[in-house]
């Protein structure tokens, strides 16, 4: 009895030993799969938070040199909006350590405080240089702490930063803060209605805007037969139709014929048997041609495939290919909502790629606008403190997916920044602001 008492006692304990095991095995597991999630979640809000400070940042810049109600009623919505994912993502961030209030506080103000200015503006009262000022010191404010965040963000995709380390961060940037908040105490609270939506840095002004769900261009077009779009396709690479291979279609916007040939490939469209896009894998070796000639070779390059009149009108130049933007003109008018880029590698000065998408869902035929006021009177609507460099017409997509007949207004600021302010000739409101940034590989607007 007392040996079969004492194999149960034994054999219990086993069990109760695996039980324990198993359950520590899984509660380790369990916790570690957590602590990943957490990890995965708290990158993505500092990510997040990156791209939140960057945009307040660049709307504060416009607001120092908007003069028009609806200019600064739209940058306060934007920066409302971006101020309270900001607010979200920080609040993924901290770890209750760590009060994190001048932040807050400056990311629920800085909005109100844009929307305060477009209600002077909106009762005719004047933008003051004070009030200016205080907008130049916000975004002094909001580039230094975007600064910090980035730093944070390099960090960890290096691994030279883990989150246990945030709190001390987050602590040197709550200090910085306390003196920007007392630039807006007298401003109410935020308004709390946002809701999601994109920011981009564009690669020349209003790339990637398609306003249109039906191309007016290719809805009355023909549409081709296989065999058709194949010798289409051939043309436009200049090359044999035997040296092509049949990739089949693809729907989406513009449904198209897709080809291939050795590390080519060409879709056209199904109506009209317009190029549409080229891709090439071809490898990119140390550049022999000038940024110039680039431009110059897919100038040539649009001609021979039937786009004519195009403009150039910036380029941008990276891992030695130069992606240049052309827009169609008319009339003097720049139309920036019929954008085609060309990619020419400096190798060879081949073309890489082409994508003309938003060419074919925007271009249209235009009523432009004969009577309107003249280049003198619309600058009335350019800030004081900005030099005029130059003026070109132009017409802008909005938000709405209309268009807009403006003036482009090339401008620069006391400190030598240059943006494009753009001046609706109809209502002579400011439509827009576009700030230039340069550097050795081309131009980028945000």
């Amino acid at each position: 009895m007392k040996r079969r008492l004492k194999i149960r006692l034994i054999s219990f304990a086993a069990a109760v030993f695996s039980a324990m095991l198993i359950w520590g095995i899984t509660e380790t597991v369990t916790a570690k799969n957590y602590e990943t999630l957490v990890r995965i979640s708290r990158q993505r809000a500092l990510e997040q938070m990156c791209e939140y400070l960057d945009n307040i940042e660049t709307d504060l810049a416009k607001a120092q040199y908007a003069t028009g109600s609806s200019m600064l009623n739209n940058l306060s919505v934007r920066m409302l909006r971006e101020a309270s994912g900001a607010k979200t993502s920080l609040s993924a961030l901290e770890s209750g350590e760590v009060g994190l209030y001048n932040i807050y506080k400056f990311l629920s103000q800085v909005g109100e405080y844009t929307a305060h200015l477009s209600r002077k503006a909106a009762a005719a009262e004047e933008i003051s240089e004070e009030d200016r000022q205080i907008l130049s010191n916000l975004t002094e404010y909001a580039a230094s702490l975007s600064t910090q965040f980035d730093l944070m963000s390099e960090l960890n995709n290096s691994n030279y930063f883990t989150f246990d380390e945030l709190n001390s961060t987050l602590d040197a940037a709550q200090e910085s803060s306390e003196q920007m908040v007392s630039y807006i105490n007298a401003v109410g609270d935020a308004e709390q209605s946002f809701s999601d939506y994109p920011t981009l840095i564009y690669d020349g002004p209003y790339a990637d805007n398609k306003l249109n769900s039906v191309s007016a261009l290719l809805e009355n077009e023909k549409e081709l037969s296989n065999a058709a779009a194949k010798r289409a396709a051939a043309d436009v690479l200049g090359i044999s139709e035997d040296a092509l291979v049949a990739d089949g279609v693809s729907g989406g916007e513009i449904p198209t014929y897709d080809f291939y040939c050795d590390t080519v490939y060409v879709s056209v469209s199904k109506k009209g048997g317009y190029p549409v896009y080229i891709l090439s894998d071809a490898v990119v070796g140390e550049a022999k041609i000038s940024e110039k000639e680039a431009v110059s070779k897919a100038e040539d390059f649009l001609e021979k495939i039937g786009f004519d009149n195009m403009e150039e009108t910036y380029y941008y130049t990276t891992d030695g290919v130069c992606t240049i933007n052309f827009a169609y003109e008319e009339n003097d008018f720049v139309c920036y909502p019929d954008l085609i880029k060309v990619s020419i590698s400096l190798f060879d000065g081949k073309v890489t790629s082409m994508d003309a998408t938003d060419y074919l869902m925007n271009h249209t035929e235009r009523a432009f606008p004969t009577s309107v006021a003249d280049e003198k009177t619309a600058s009335a609507a350019i800030a004081p403190s900005l030099k005029i460099k130059d003026t070109g017409l132009a017409v802008i997509p909005t938000d709405t997916g209309k268009e807009k007949f403006v003036y482009e207004f090339l401008c620069a600021g006391t400190d030598g920044q240059e943006m494009l302010i753009y001046v609706d000739m109809l209502s002579l409101e400011e439509a827009d602001i576009l700030i230039l940034l340069y550097s050795d590989n081309g131009t980028l607007t945000r």
